[in-house]
């Protein structure tokens, strides 16, 4: 089913009032009452898909049949600053750039901790006093019960998954890397002390399209969480009449994901692994690993790659016999393919290596793969004093005995990449790929 496809069904599904009830235990319609209108609202959030809900508010608020009258935002100051050709960069949140390019007006919290944070008034030309209502959708931070308090009808929580399935701060990309192909968008009730434990609201499926990059999935599901938003606050009464708790014994939990989640582990992922992985950090953290360039062990980060598909034959018809990581190439074909672990492959089309500039197939090959040479990618960077040691296969695993079966063999399974480390992954944190040495290698001009 085409991405456009799903999308315009999983509108409908929110849409829908007697088909399918937007809530969990609903089986009615919305109430007759009149829609609700004028509501003045605050909207919490910093990332991608929290900027999407926000354009949503923000179209409703300029739109013909306002239900939204007064907006603002709360949303993180200036992560840091740096200096690069003495010019001096601060990084603003997606969520923070759309405020003051639709001219909304914008709070900043000073401290990491909003405990010490007041709800602010309304105080813009003749609108004034409390909001009505605070929205959230990956704004970040915990609310304690005095900041919820502050609204005239509390506050609701966008998250993009179907609660109480992944909760966290990375719902999209646990569910990408777990291989999930449907999850959807949940509104609900703030709770004032476990995060993404409220009430439900409403939920909205959203089916994954086959091979779409994250920034795709956020984009559609923020859509999607905006006009689910939107259709709660039209008959909130109604959605708190009949929203439901939700069940602990189904709970999972997400975590914040590190730049070393984006290390290829040759001796555990499958090329399936590998291209999920590349799918979910893509727009963050490319896929990195290392290879011995000239004695010399440098960072390859792999911007643009695809998994072999099975009726394409291999570049070289031996490769099963070369352990995963190997790399091979061919006169006039335009990628790399490297061999990964149960016999699969990947077909890698854009490189950058040790901070260089980036590089096709043709110039990757030309630069840092000689012919009369044998050449695998490594995990982790080693000693060039010693030779590159052999590959260590998984316990238990099973060598695929020819390329036809190869697909077949799914001996070993990676839940969802490493759990090597546990730091924040920040927008534009950036990967430091230079090396100590500035000599550039052979064949390897600048562009």
């Amino acid at each position: 089913m085409a991405a456009a496809t799903m999308l315009s069904h999983a509108r409908h599904l929110a849409q829908c009032r007697a088909k399918h009830s937007l809530f969990p235990t609903c089986r009615r319609s919305f109430s007759k009452s009149a829609p609700a209108a004028g509501l003045k609202v605050l909207f919490f959030g910093s990332d991608e898909f929290g900027e999407r809900v926000l354009r949503q508010l923000e179209g409703n608020r300029t739109g013909t049949q306002p239900l939204i009258d007064h907006l603002e935002v709360v949303c993180p100051m200036s992560q840091w600053r740096m200096k690069k050709e003495k010019k001096v960069y601060s990084y603003q949140s997606p969520v923070e750039k759309l405020a003051l390019k639709k001219n909304l007006k914008a709070h900043h919290p000073h401290t990491s901790s909003m405990s010490t944070w007041m709800v602010p008034m309304i105080d813009e030309g003749n609108i004034s006093g409390q909001f009505d209502i605070g929205v959230v959708a990956s704004f970040g931070r915990f609310l304690p019960r005095r900041i919820i308090n502050g609204f005239k009808s509390g506050m609701i929580n966008v998250h993009p998954s179907l609660l109480p399935q992944y909760r966290g701060p990375s719902p999209i990309q646990t569910a990408m890397l777990e291989g999930d192909t449907m999850s959807g968008v949940t509104i609900q009730e703030l709770h004032p002390t476990v995060i993404d434990s409220g009430r439900v609201l409403a939920q909205a499926p959203y089916p994954f399209p086959p091979d779409a990059p994250v920034g795709q999935l956020i984009d559609e599901m923020g859509v999607l969480g905006g006009q689910l938003t939107l259709k709660v606050l039209s008959d909130l009464a109604f959605a708190r009449e009949q929203s439901i708790e939700q069940d602990e014994t189904k709970v999972t939990h997400t975590r914040l994901f590190d730049r070393e989640d984006s290390v290829i582990i040759w001796e555990e992922m499958t090329a399936e692994d590998i291209y999920r992985v590349h799918r979910a950090f893509y727009h963050k953290e490319p896929l990195h690993t290392c290879m011995r360039i000239k004695n010399k062990v440098k960072w390859v980060q792999f911007l643009e790659l695809s998994i072999a598909p099975q009726h394409i034959p291999p570049l070289n018809e031996k490769f099963l016999d070369f352990p995963p990581g190997s790399v091979f190439y061919a006169k006039k074909v335009p990628y790399v393919e490297i061999s990964c672990l149960g016999g699969g492959r990947i077909h890698a089309t854009r490189f950058r290596v040790s901070g260089k500039a980036e590089r096709d197939p043709f110039q990757f090959i030309a630069g840092y793969v000689k012919a009369w040479k044998d050449k695998r990618m490594i995990t982790r960077p080693i000693s060039t004093k010693y030779l590159t040691p052999p590959f260590v296969y998984p316990a238990g695993y099973v060598k695929p005995s020819s390329y036809t079966d190869s697909y077949a063999n799914n001996t070993v399974k990676l839940k969802y990449c490493t759990a090597l480390a546990n730091k924040r992954l920040m927008d534009n944190a950036g990967y430091s790929l230079s090396d100590n040495d500035d000599t550039d290698d052979a064949n390897d001009d600048e562009s």
